[in-house]
């Protein structure tokens, strides 16, 4: 999903300190479960009411505003407080509907999406939840004063890049048939539109409630939506407090009110290692494994039943931006594909990565292990440097942003030294997630070591989110730009059935890698502790949370481990 922050105390020039991510191939039956999972189906007793769960991230999240949710420390969070219209199912498989009271009808050959909206939903504030509050969603996420990074996912809807540009006042794709019918016109057939209303930026917010706000940014500071649980208080660098909203719509099986929980604290300011101390401690519920504690607590008694393993739908990469010198130059993009030893980085982390020669991960329809046949070669880096004119490597010292951690620091000053031996120079700029947001999204970097984790499973958001030129600088952070690649994006993006557009979609990749525009370099894997009176502690299949709504706390035995 979008940017990944800071993580495991932080690889990532993108996964956000907030825990954790799942890999998933759903979209073709195919689900990527976890090596590992004894919490998710750790107990068969009757859920329990109440009980607060203690979590933490590494730094504040960026926003909690739906339209400002490019990253996964936000969304962990969002999710909680907002819906959407449609929503995966537990398995990964399929697409439901959250507030949608039924999926779709869809007409007009593929291009026209009704919807019947719930009638028994209301907003944590008491406002109903009408059409009215969609099509203003839709509206507030195409303003061109808002500036959302997500509206590129909805341009398939007609008028909104005409409202995010300026050219338009509303969105005419998106109506009001009625109190509870919404009807979405597309500019063309879109094999992903409904995957990308599961999105955290089409989540609904209130109009009533949002449009009388002082400002567009004070929705982040008090937030207002119809999820599980409700926003009570966010201390900027100390936590942020959710409370169980009492009039949420959804029953379990049983007929139980969700959710279970009380609410939801996440303490802020300290990363991974600091988090498994306190998870020792019993002072919190949950815990990755630090790189340097991983083989102890495999190995621990009282530790290897709280684990579970996953592996996880992403990829990391360096590039360097193509809108600026010597990153212009093909052969000096091609000559860091061949100057970089992943075998190195593995084991440098402790074999908890994989090494990536693809843009998709494995789990991905369409992967390929080694679309444009790179490897490791050093020699043929530098033969690469002199034929685009640097007999003596690159001139100057290029700075490359990443977001600061230990382990992303440590792994960051591998890539240095690994450059550096072929005649590439760079300096390491460490910052925190919200900076390095701000440097990547707007094309300021020079160089990045970024990541990326699917918002769907489908090629499409790997290939044409990234590396398609209308995504420059917001998704496109290294400004890679080739017409006849956008040409093919474009046209993959209408062919309704997945499989038949894969093979279109594996020469896209190719020629993006042969043109070098970015060097992969591993796909991620995940170890991370749950504490055993939690419960239900399911992964989302596809997008990187727990689902929190149906957590439930054993009280008595939280009170028993950790009295005294």
């Amino acid at each position: 999903m979008k940017k990944l922050g800071a993580k495991k105390s932080a690889v990532a020039g993108v996964l956000a300190a907030s825990m954790l991510i799942v890999s998933a191939l759903s979209g073709c039956g195919q689900t990527n479960t976890p090596q590992t999972q004894q919490q998710s189906a750790s107990s068969n007793a009757t859920p329990q009411m109440g009980g607060v769960l203690r979590t933490w991230k590494q730094y504040d999240p960026k926003s909690l505003d739906p339209t400002d949710c490019g990253d996964t420390d936000s969304y962990d969070i969002q999710q909680n407080i907002y819906d959407g219209l449609v929503m995966w199912d537990k398995s990964g498989k399929e697409i439901v509907p959250d507030l949608a009271a039924a999926m779709p009808t869809i007409t007009n050959g593929g291009k026209t999406y009704t919807f019947q909206l719930r009638k028994d939903v209301t907003f944590q504030n008491g406002d109903p939840f009408t059409a009215a509050d969609v099509v203003y969603s839709f509206n507030r996420e195409a303003s061109k004063s808002i500036a959302s990074p997500g509206e590129s996912y909805f341009s398939m809807i007609k008028g909104m890049d005409d409202v995010f540009t300026g050219k338009a006042k509303t969105v005419s794709g998106v109506v009001e048939k009625g109190k509870y019918t919404v009807e979405f016109d597309l500019t063309q057939p879109t094999r992903t539109f409904v995957d990308v209303l599961a999105m955290p930026y089409a989540f609904i917010v209130d109009k009533k409630y949002t449009s009388a706000l002082p400002n567009q940014a004070a929705l982040s500071l008090h937030p207002i939506g119809t999820g599980p649980f409700t926003f009570k208080e966010w201390k900027k660098g100390q936590d942020i407090e959710l409370v169980r909203n009492p009039h949420y719509y959804l029953k379990d099986a049983q007929g139980r009110q969700l959710p279970y929980m009380a609410g939801i604290t996440w303490t802020l300011g300290y990363g991974n290692s600091v988090a498994y101390l306190k998870f020792k401690d019993k002072k919190q519920d949950f815990s990755l494994i630090p790189t340097s504690d991983y083989v102890s607590t495999l190995n621990d008694p009282n530790m290897k039943n709280d684990i579970t393993s996953l592996v996880e739908n992403d990829y990391f990469y360096i590039g360097g931006n193509i809108k600026k010198a010597p990153w212009n130059k093909k052969p000096v993009r091609q000559a860091m594909e061949y100057a970089i030893n992943k075998d190195a980085l593995v084991k440098l982390y402790n074999k908890r990565i994989v090494a990536a020669w693809s843009i998709l991960p494995p789990n991905m329809p369409g992967y390929q292990e080694n679309p444009s046949g790179y490897k490791y070669d050093p020699a043929k880096a530098k033969e690469l440097l002199k034929k685009a004119g640097y007999t003596n490597g690159l001139p100057g010292v290029h700075p490359m942003v990443y977001v600061k951690n230990s382990i992303r620091d440590v792994l960051a000053a591998n890539i240095q030294a690994q450059l550096a031996a072929v005649g590439i120079k760079i300096t390491l700029d460490g910052v925190p997630f919200p900076k390095y947001l701000d440097e990547v999204t707007k094309g300021k970097e020079d160089m990045v070591y970024g990541g990326w984790m699917q918002d769907y499973p489908d090629p499409d958001d790997f290939l044409n989110i990234l590396f398609n030129t209308n995504q420059i600088p917001s998704n496109n952070n290294v400004g890679y730009s080739n017409p006849t690649v956008d040409k093919q994006l474009n046209q993959l993006a209408t062919v309704t059935d997945l499989q038949k557009a894969i093979p279109g979609y594996q020469a896209v990749e190719k020629q993006i890698l042969d043109d070098a525009a970015i060097v992969p370099l591993y796909h991620d894997k995940e170890a991370y502790l749950i504490q055993p009176w939690v419960h239900n502690s399911q992964l989302h299949p596809v997008y990187p949370y727990f689902y929190y709504w149906t957590m439930w706390i054993d009280q008595k035995a939280e009170q028993a481990a950790t009295k005294g």
